[in-house]
């Protein structure tokens, strides 16, 4: 599930200023780190790019939340209802569009 995630966002997200992915998962939760250093930052704190993940029982992204938005913005639109790849296809779409 990983792999799909990091082939996926690494090449939209690093020209954008995003460190690597940083992956952790439990059994049925997992969620990927993406860090933008302080660009957009609100407070001067690090910037992260949330994706929050569960498995029921395929994985699935449950959530994308980006800190650098005012918290009436910080959770991002995605195919909620989508399986991974097509949510992942989705974001890689929309993401440098909705973070440049």
């Amino acid at each position: 599930m990983f792999d799909e995630i990091v082939r996926t966002l690494d090449p939209v997200l690093t020209p954008l200023g995003f460190a690597t992915a940083q992956c952790g998962a439990g059994d049925e939760q997992g969620q990927v780190i993406y860090c933008r250093g302080d660009v957009d930052s609100t407070d001067g704190g690090c910037v992260d790019l949330v994706i929050d993940l569960v498995s029921t029982p395929d994985w699935r992204i449950t959530d994308v939340r980006y800190w650098g938005f005012p918290s009436a913005r910080w959770h991002l639109d995605f195919d909620a209802d989508g399986d991974l790849v097509d949510q992942l296809a989705g974001l890689a779409r929309t993401l440098p569009i909705t973070l440049s």
